[in-house]
């Protein structure tokens, strides 16, 4: 049997059919660059969400780019952020000449609390992202967004793995200063290409981020800002449009697999640990999240990929180690991220995989580690 990592195709086949009656009307009516698609999108999303006010873009990295920017980020300001999670995030400061503060995480793999306090102590930063990683957030969220509104930080959350997931009873996004989405094609609430959002509840500051994202305009050859190009069409949007209606579902099956993994494996936790969402916050299923305790997890990922089953590594290193971070501050030890980035192996998890698939996969991780162990 072959199980890959993802499947896109069996989300997209079960759209593609309405996508393509949409798609003929954003043709027939030149729908490229903006449009009542993205309108419509954008709306939707509020409602969804909980926020005032939805901007789309290109792409997951420029929301963050463009939100930095908005809140007020430039050359030589501090953004603390975690040392664990992907590159874009590190990327969007360093793209506005900012000097990103590396922080560890916790045992929930999300920015450890009591560091970025007393990383705040110690540096004085005025400009923080939070990521909202693996599909998870964490569970001191609320403490951290009053932290920062007392300490006058501004805060932004990197929510690009993040649809779908709740804190409590409410969607993560709602409440954020300012949060972002990426809509690329293996996320969870992924398009037909590139594409992200910035969500706000302020007005002031979603205006000047949807000027940002159209070249600083403030009328066709009047410029407030120097911008970006960083705009979505009406093909994405209507594909997005679409796939929301499958939501629900995609979320449901995502979870559920998710779960299925952290069960059939609880009686081998002391050879890979299966993660799950920290208390209180409801996940999306967008990684299965493992540690590999008893042996190599490259030389794990290898042989499994040899038995025709798709295996990740996300992340497989921390953020200060790349070589472009060598100008970052790092505060403390990094103890956990770096831990973690050692062990970690990712199995596959997507909408539509069938239970004889997910058994597969569980058999042949006990086999394999079976071996490894003998």
């Amino acid at each position: 049997m072959k199980v890959p990592f993802i499947d896109l195709k069996r989300v997209a086949s079960s759209i593609s059919e309405t996508v393509r009656a949409r798609w003929e009307g954003i043709l027939e009516n030149t729908e490229f660059v903006g449009g009542p698609s993205v309108a419509q999108l954008e709306k939707r999303l509020c409602e969804d969400l909980g926020v005032a006010n939805t901007i789309c873009c290109a792409n997951g990295t420029d929301a963050l780019l463009v939100a930095l920017q908005a809140m007020g980020v430039s050359r030589g300001d501090i953004v603390a952020m975690p040392n664990l999670t992907f590159w874009a995030t590190y990327e969007a400061a360093a793209q506005l000449g900012a000097v990103p503060l590396l922080l560890d995480v916790d045992a929930n793999l999300q920015m450890d609390f009591k560091g970025f306090k007393a990383a705040h102590r110690a540096h004085g930063f005025r400009f923080a992202v939070v990521v909202h990683l693996m599909g998870w957030a964490t569970p001191r969220l609320a403490e951290l967004r009053e932290y920062c509104s007392s300490n006058g930080i501004e805060l932004l959350e990197d929510g690009a793995q993040a649809y779908g997931v709740r804190l409590g009873d409410q969607s993560v996004f709602k409440g954020a200063r300012a949060s972002t989405l990426s809509f690329y094609p293996a996320k969870v609430f992924g398009g037909c290409m590139d594409g992200g959002a910035v969500f706000t509840d302020d007005a002031d500051l979603a205006d000047r981020v949807r000027r940002l994202c159209n070249h600083g305009r403030s009328a066709h050859y009047g410029y407030s800002d120097t911008g970006w190009n960083s705009r979505m069409g009406g093909l994405q949007a209507a594909w997005l449009l679409e796939l929301h209606n499958r939501m629900p579902a995609i979320l449901d099956e995502r979870r559920a697999t998710e779960a299925a993994y952290a069960e059939r494996l609880a009686h081998i936790a002391d050879r890979i640990l299966v993660h799950l969402p920290p208390a209180g916050i409801v996940g999306n299923g967008y990684l299965s999240v493992c540690e590999v305790l008893v042996s190599d997890p490259d030389a794990l990922a290898a042989e499994l990929r040899t038995l025709g089953i798709g295996t990740g590594r996300v992340y497989p290193q921390p953020l200060h180690v790349q070589p472009p971070a060598v100008n970052a501050l790092v505060f403390g030890d990094q103890v956990n991220s770096t831990r973690f980035c050692t062990r970690v192996i990712n199995l596959p998890i997507f909408a539509g995989m069938t239970d004889e698939e997910l058994s597969y996969v569980v058999s042949m991780v006990e086999k394999t580690l079976k071996e490894a162990q003998a």
